[in-house]
């Protein structure tokens, strides 16, 4: 079964990498100056013996040979080294802030899509448009057909709000969830997992940006401990076929004396999904 849309390239995620990495590297700025403010003075001057040991020296204007350092005082050229070590990682961070800084101001994520986009809708029904709009991606990923799981004749009939036949109210909180969010899902779709076979996950969704498709599984007979056992490792399996929880893998639980939250339930679909 083809379950493939072709798009020509990927959606754009660029802007969000570059963004993500200037946070990461203005806080890396923040804490190296703010460690160097309380640097030691001095320089590391390290010679070998003929043992290949090494042996370290402090460096002062008043003595270029510099102090040997014996091992138990180790800390004094740790810290000259960290300061050294920081100063060429703070001068590099900041020509790194501001290559990326000047690339966010003159980089559009959306220029190629901006071009389908600003067609005429009649010419935009000639074109097959490099990159397919989030809606219609949606639309043809939610037509594609699949064999679901069949229900037993003694299993409650249960739906959700748009009508998805399901197979307990807390599936019915998540599949509404995710339809009052826009979220495209796939309920008990075939998926291959090593080791287990062909399993059915509870929802199979869709993060319409990135495109990732994104199993949801819900575990909700938690205090049985037969139960729990074989969720542990169907979550395993999950991770060994690159379904990892967190990532590709979402993971809901509740007992008898939790249930399921739905305020939580939509945490998680704007964590994860949106």
């Amino acid at each position: 079964m083809d379950n493939h849309i072709p798009e020509l390239i990927s959606r754009e995620s660029l802007s969000f990498q570059v963004a993500a990495r200037l946070q990461e590297l203005q806080a890396l700025r923040s804490e190296k100056q703010k460690a160097l403010r309380n640097a030691p003075k001095g320089r590391l001057r390290i010679s070998t013996s003929k043992s290949g040991y090494p042996h370290f020296y402090l460096v002062s204007n008043s003595n270029l040979n510099g102090v040997y350092v014996p091992e138990k005082e180790l800390h004094k050229v740790q810290a000259v080294a960290q300061r050294d070590y920081n100063k060429a990682l703070l001068s590099a961070a900041i020509r790194e802030i501001e290559l990326l800084e000047k690339f966010a101001q003159k980089y559009n994520g959306t220029e190629i899509e901006d071009i389908y986009n600003a067609l005429n809708p009649a010419r935009r029904g000639l074109v097959s448009p490099a990159i397919l709009p989030d809606a219609k991606y949606a639309e043809l990923w939610r037509s594609l057909p699949y064999k679901a799981k069949s229900f037993a004749e003694d299993t409650p009939e249960i739906y959700t709000s748009r009508g998805v036949r399901v197979r307990s109210k807390s599936e019915v909180i998540i599949a509404d969830s995710l339809d009052s969010e826009g979220i495209p899902f796939r309920y008990e779709f075939p998926l291959t997992v090593k080791g287990m076979g062909t399993l059915h996950p509870d929802f199979y969704c869709l993060n319409i940006h990135s495109r990732k498709e994104i199993v949801w599984e819900h575990f909700g007979l938690m205090d049985n401990p037969e139960y729990a056992s074989n969720a542990v490792k169907k979550i395993e399996h999950y991770d060994k076929s690159g379904y990892t929880l967190g990532e590709k893998l979402i993971a809901t639980f509740e007992t008898s004396t939790t249930p399921l939250n739905a305020k939580h339930v939509r945490n998680v679909i704007r964590k994860f999904l949106k």
